[in-house]
Formats: structure tokens, C-alpha cells, sequence
């Protein structure tokens, strides 16, 4: 079932453990935290990709490779490392 378009959407991207997340990104309740919600789920915490992309407000598409469990200093959501974010 392909969910894009959806606030929120979560889409496997294909091999290697990748997904597909479009939504609004928020900002993180630690400074420099982003964060985008995942409709069913917890939202998932962006690490890396473009600062001039993924910034509080931006609607975007977002892949990347998700690590539930590991540290970080924002203390919410679950790890998406950002392999590519462009607008929705």
C-alpha cells in the first residue's frame, strides 16, 4: 500500500532498510532536534541531510535508513539517518 501524499507517510524505499517519510518537519524539544511525524507511529528524529532543506517547517519527502536505539541527544523519536529530503 503507498501512502505518499499523506501527512506523516511512512513508504519502504526498497533494499538496504530504507524508507520513505513525508510530512512537516517539526523542531525537537532539544535545540537543533528535527523531527517528523509518522501517522501511527513515533516520529522519527532527521539526522543530517541539507540544513537549507530540512528545517522546522518544511514539507518534505525524506529517505533514509531508520536505528531504533541509538543514542542520541535529542531524546525523541526513532534515528533516521537522511540518505536524500527534497519538498514535497
Amino acid at each position: 500500500m503507498c501512502t505518499a501524499g499523506m501527512l506523516g507517510a511512512t513508504t519502504p524505499a526498497g533494499a538496504g532498510g530504507e524508507i520513505t517519510v513525508t510530512g512537516k518537519v517539526q523542531s525537537g524539544v532539544e535545540s537543533r532536534c528535527m523531527v517528523l511525524p509518522a501517522q501511527g507511529r513515533s516520529p522519527y528524529l532527521l539526522l543530517g541531510g541539507d540544513p537549507a532543506v530540512v528545517k522546522p517547517g518544511a514539507h518534505l519527502v525524506v529517505r533514509g535508513h531508520p536505528e531504533p536505539g541509538a543514542p542520541t541527544t535529542c531524546m525523541q523519536g526513532t534515528p533516521l539517518h537522511v540518505s536524500e529530503a527534497h519538498p514535497a
